[in-house]
């Protein structure tokens, strides 16, 4: 996580109260979906891209289907480059030495026209990068890839669309991509202004899926006891209780707390047991730490990682050993990563924490594709669950903030937060019948 800031919570009110106006998802049942979105993969190394749904009417023709001719190591390239764009763009951001733009929010550290006039200055070059992968995936000399695409953006233009991607092998930050609103608009051209609602994570609700889970359920039970919550923390990120305004970790505690049994584990080992007991009934796992996915051409390159106050790495191998030291997966608990990179599926297992967690049995996953300061991470994390407890779908909440993080804070870093499933998880009562 990045450098820290002061943080203003006070948990004598509510902070969130705003948030009752948030329109409702449909809790408890599953959500229409108007496009599926499918990667499969192909005897040549190549991918097999296929598309459907109410948004994507059959034209009497054929199915959309076409041939994605990219190497998993073209793919990871230029991920990794809207990655570091983001990085460089937002993330490193300063206004004064050492003082990061998008520490927390920049509306309160800038005022509110200084903070969006900035962000006007670095939109383009987010939608530039984000409309580049856009293009690598959807665009070729592929007939059948070429036709899709032409359907698929027309979709997506026409209005807010309900997406389902499914894919055990191609991982992209989805909501990062980027297609302009107007199809006659040229980005590259100097004049050319980009729009927050080109990017698919702010306009629309998209999930990952890496496919047929035995036995998984969205809908996550917790009969007519409050829910259970287990909250994995770096107390080093803790602050002296002179100082307790100020930590990151004391919000995510408070509001899990009031709404759920909460236990707190502080290290690996602890960590470890508490995810492989066989009686585990977590129904939200919270990593609150540092962390890092692996990033193409860092020298010594390790694995994906979570580091707990013991400094002892949780490598992506670690969650997949435990994964096979249970007898029965994990009841499906939404898992937030509150840790840098936390939210990142790559090509190959070790490149993010997101692959291991849904082996061990997390139902839906959500966390950051890139480095996120610590304040902000705090704050977002916070926001979500004020909702989520209320019995809100995961997805819906987390576009809404991030539309309101950008038009009311003028921050764009709700749209790093990425989701394996999520449109159709919440908590539901065994009172409930989803």
């Amino acid at each position: 996580m990045g450098p820290d800031v002061d943080l203003d919570y006070t948990l004598a009110e509510d902070a969130y109260e705003e948030l009752s106006t948030l329109p409702r998802s449909l809790p408890g049942e599953l959500q229409e979906r108007s496009i599926f979105l499918n990667f499969d993969d192909a005897p040549d190394g190549t991918f097999r891209v296929s598309a459907h749904g109410p948004a994507l009417p059959y034209d009497g023709n054929a199915q959309f289907s076409g041939i994605l001719s990219r190497s998993r190591t073209e793919i990871s390239t230029s991920v990794a480059r809207l990655h570091d764009q983001w990085l460089k763009t937002v993330v490193q951001r300063e206004y004064a030495p050492r003082q990061y733009t998008y520490d927390d929010l920049p509306d309160q550290a800038l005022g509110a026209e200084q903070a969006h006039a900035v962000l006007g200055q670095v939109i383009k070059d987010l939608a530039l990068v984000g409309e580049a992968l856009y293009r690598l995936l959807f665009s070729s000399h592929d007939d059948g890839l070429i036709r899709l695409e032409k359907a698929l953006s027309h979709a997506l233009r026409s209005g807010p669309q309900t997406i389902t991607v499914t894919s055990s092998s191609l991982f992209v930050p989805w909501g990062l991509l980027y297609l302009h609103p107007d199809p006659d608009a040229r980005l590259l051209k100097a004049d050319t202004t980009a729009q927050w609602s080109g990017f698919l994570g702010y306009t629309h609700l998209i999930e990952h899926c890496l496919g047929y889970v035995k036995d998984y359920t969205p809908f996550i039970n917790h009969g007519s006891d409050r829910p259970k919550a287990s909250l994995h923390f770096d107390l080093r990120l803790q602050k002296p209780e002179e100082q307790a305004e100020k930590c990151p970790l004391r919000p995510v505690r408070g509001i899990v707390e009031t709404h759920a049994d909460a236990r707190e584990y502080t290290t690996k080992p602890e960590t470890a047991e508490a995810l492989t007991e066989p009686d585990c009934e977590s129904h939200v796992v919270v990593f609150g730490a540092h962390g890092t996915g692996t990033r193409p051409g860092r020298r010594e390159t390790e694995q994906a990682k979570v580091v707990l106050s013991d400094d002892q790495p949780i490598y992506a191998d670690d969650i997949n050993h435990w994964a096979g030291d249970r007898a029965t997966r994990l009841p499906d608990p939404l898992c937030f990563m509150m840790v840098c990179e936390g939210g990142r599926a790559g090509m190959y297992l070790q490149e993010g924490l997101a692959r291991p967690l849904f082996s061990l049995g997390v139902g839906c996953l959500i966390g950051p594709q890139i480095e996120v300061n610590t304040p902000f991470g705090s704050r977002f994390t916070c926001r979500f669950f004020e909702e989520f407890f209320k019995g809100e779908c995961a997805a819906p909440v987390v576009r809404q903030l991030t539309q309101e993080f950008i038009t009311q804070h003028a921050t764009p870093l709700g749209l790093a937060f990425t989701l394996i499933r999520g449109i159709d998880n919440c908590l539901v009562t065994e009172t409930e019948k989803p």
